[in-house]
């Protein structure tokens, strides 16, 4: 079997989850691909394809529909493979849009996997909690990489309220646009090392007569606030909820507390012996 995960990760915890699932199945005998949506047109055509992405306002990034969009007429199995901050079901029918469109061009659609990774915007999870959600990904993603090796199909279920949540947060991506037109510079703080320029997937980020200029097609994926070495980027009308500094995976997961909100929902999550679904 040959597999071949696409994936889109803004700040890198998508990423990680798609490394964890490509060792799982090279441990199963399996050749895999491991492609990055923003630096990619070449569509591989193995047996299985795996299409991971973090979930933004309960939707893909738009970057992710347009690759699935632009993908020729298939018969692969299709697996989605999606992150989040938090474990709501609010989240369930975030790949909907995908599926539509894939199950147009003729691929199987097989199932859909849920992994819990912390957040680049919102607010930070402490390090420990970062520390435990990888591990618990990492405990889940053998049961995922199983079942993907045996082309085992799993219903993808989705909740009334998730699609009406899907279709009224579908604003986000023009939204996104619009804001990132807002975000700024602070020049006091910037050190002109230009890794926002480098590091954004869409070259939404340009340097113009000295200046930093910040185009229309931001996907709000948070990276260029994220990475900056100083905190120097204002995210515009959500600068209240930014999210800057790379989290410490290889802190001490025992010490992790739960977040205030959704602490049951998080628990069975945790919980990995009795809920590795």
């Amino acid at each position: 079997m040959n597999t071949s995960i696409y994936y889109f990760s803004g700040t890198g915890n998508t990423l990680k989850v798609a490394e964890s699932l490509k060792n799982e199945l090279i441990l199963l005998g399996q050749q895999v691909s491991l492609i990055d949506i923003a630096s990619t047109k070449d569509i591989i055509q193995n047996d299985t394809m795996v299409i991971a992405y973090p979930v933004y306002g309960f939707n893909p990034p738009k970057n992710v529909i347009d690759f699935v969009r632009a993908l020729p007429n298939g018969s692969q199995k299709v697996y989605f493979l999606k992150t989040s901050g938090e474990p709501l079901h609010l989240n369930d029918a975030s790949s909907l849009a995908l599926i539509k469109m894939l199950e147009r061009k003729g691929y199987i659609i097989c199932g859909e996997y849920h992994y819990i990774m912390p957040y680049n915007m919102i607010f930070r999870h402490s390090d420990s909690l970062a520390s435990k959600m990888l591990l618990t990904a990492k405990a889940r993603l053998k049961v995922a990489a199983q079942e993907i090796d045996e082309g085992r199909r799993r219903p993808i279920l989705m909740p009334l309220r998730a699609r009406f949540m899907r279709v009224v947060c579908k604003i986000e991506h023009k939204g996104m646009a619009l804001n990132g037109m807002l975000y700024k510079v602070n020049k006091n703080k910037c050190i002109n090392c230009n890794k926002c320029v480098r590091l954004c997937p869409n070259k939404n980020i340009t340097i113009k007569n000295g200046k930093f200029v910040f185009g229309s097609n931001c996907l709000g994926c948070a990276r260029c606030a994220f990475q900056c070495p100083t905190d120097a980027i204002n995210t515009g009308l959500l600068n209240f909820l930014k999210v800057n500094g790379s989290y410490n995976f290889d802190a001490d997961p025992s010490i992790a507390e739960l977040p205030k909100f959704c602490q049951k929902s998080y628990q069975r999550y945790f919980d990995v012996e009795n809920h590795l679904d």
